[in-house]
């Protein structure tokens, strides 16, 4: 019997027909939603390999056995063979009639696809329209003036008086400082003594940020990751919400750092907090559309005493889409990767559930990204008789010929029970797992890398 999940399928299947789906990203395991679809899947990616017997896949790790920090890696400014030769490999997959879906949009695969165009679908946005919404003071103070809270950030240049202010400021009581274009906390920083900011400025002065702003810091607040996607009209398709695990030093190296989400603690907020929740992303996602971006997207919100904050929008696919597409598909729901297809191939979004009342039917689901928290480049060997006895779901786990970027991700954890205290930090349980995996591998530096800033955590 047709399901709503079978019958959009079927409409999706009826515009790409049987075309190879080529999907280009951050991470190949991201490609795995897409092995819903009986097409050939073709995964093109920087590292975090999907293995899956569906998908073929070529990798920038497994050419030159380096896995990238996919927060803060440019392709556009590679030089080397391995990034070469994946763009020789996507000009040269685009040569069959494809549909081509960017993780997020790179100048590289427009290049591709324009030299295929004519029989390419391209399901997602050129690169220089893309880049427009990544600038998140303009988007913030857009959205402020259209009524929506933000968090009260004080901008500024970076000069001397600037730092002066910014010193004064932490002195008094802790602060957040952001530059204002990066992913998963890599931009954000908590100051909350002398060393910290002095460490802080260093770091910003190193990467010439031209602009900055800080605001006070909201302790205990709660960070929550809703995923999306816009459709040219300004309807929204909203898909699982979930807790984010934020600043966690075990971790990320960063003290305002992304690395998990917790997809069941959620449904113990107050009924309020997600109908409020759910109006901004609509919101937000009508605002996006009417300056001419559509597709998947995702926003995070900050909640603190009973007050929520629109923290940022990530124009693209996130860290935690293919948990959401795994919860979806367990509720029977077409995913953020099918409706992303849906609004670029001019479909209806599916039919809508109130976000409260989706998480209640959303399953106890948690992932645990470990990320590199040294400054250098390291290898991981695995235990083989602790790792092989984990009692939780390990993936992406690189081989030990594979060096690590710092910052970027060694391993993702799954759980299906709670993570996290409503503050994104471990509660026993996520404590427990994140130990008990450390036991399992071993960590070895292959070098100072120059390019990476100071940890910065108190």
């Amino acid at each position: 019997m047709p399901t709503e999940r079978s019958t959009y399928r079927k409409h999706l299947h009826g515009k790409i027909k049987d075309r190879k789906i080529v999907w280009v990203g951050s991470r190949g395991c991201d490609a795995i939603p897409l092995t819903d679809f009986k097409n050939p899947i073709v995964s093109i990616c920087y590292g975090s390999p999907a293995q899956h017997e569906a998908i073929t896949e070529h990798t920038y790790e497994e050419m030159m056995h380096q896995r990238v920090n996919p927060y803060t890696y440019e392709a556009s400014s590679d030089t080397s063979d391995g990034i070469k030769e994946l763009r020789r490999i996507l000009i040269k997959e685009l040569e069959e009639p494809c549909c081509l879906i960017p993780y997020k949009p790179m100048s590289f695969i427009d290049t591709a696809y324009f030299l295929h165009h004519k029989h390419t679908k391209m399901l997602g946005l050129f690169s220089e329209l893309q880049q427009t919404f990544n600038h998140k003071t303009w988007i913030e103070t857009a959205l402020h003036d259209a009524g929506i809270r933000t968090i009260p950030w004080t901008y500024l240049e970076i000069n001397e008086s600037s730092k002066q202010e910014i010193f004064r400021a932490t002195m008094e009581a802790p602060i957040m400082l952001r530059v204002h274009a990066a992913s998963a906390g890599s931009g954000l920083i908590r100051i909350d003594s002398k060393e910290t900011f002095e460490a802080a400025w260093e770091w910003l002065t190193q990467n010439k940020a031209p602009l900055i702003a800080y605001s006070p810091y909201f302790s205990g607040a709660s960070s929550l990751a809703a995923s999306a996607t816009v459709f040219s009209d300004g309807r929204v398709a909203l898909h699982p919400l979930s807790l984010q695990c934020i600043g966690v030093p075990e971790l990320t190296p960063h003290n305002a750092g992304y690395s998990g989400n917790d997809f069941g603690m959620i449904r113990d907020l107050p009924a309020s907090t997600i109908n409020h929740l759910e109006a901004m992303v609509r919101d937000v996602g009508q605002w996006l559309a009417s300056r001419g971006f559509i597709g998947a997207f995702g926003i995070d919100a900050l909640l603190h005493e009973e007050q929520l904050y629109f923290i940022e929008a990530n124009p693209r696919f996130l860290g935690s889409s293919k948990m959401c597409s795994s919860i979806d598909r367990a509720l029977d729901r077409p995913d953020v990767y099918m409706t992303h297809m849906a609004s670029f191939l001019e479909l209806p979004p599916p039919p809508q559930v109130p976000l409260r009342e989706l998480i209640v039917m959303q399953p106890q689901l948690g992932q645990m990204i470990f990320h590199n928290t040294q400054p250098h480049f390291v290898t991981v060997k695995k235990k083989p008789v602790e790792y092989e006895k984990l009692p939780f779901g390990v993936t992406q786990t690189p081989e030990a010929s594979v060096s690590v970027a710092p910052g970027g991700p060694i391993s993702t954890l799954n759980w299906n029970e709670p993570l996290l205290r409503t503050n994104g930090t471990l509660n026993e349980t996520g404590q427990f797992i994140a130990d008990t995996f450390l036991e399992s591998i071993t960590i070895y530096p292959q070098g100072l890398s120059p390019e990476r800033p100071k940890r910065i955590i108190k």
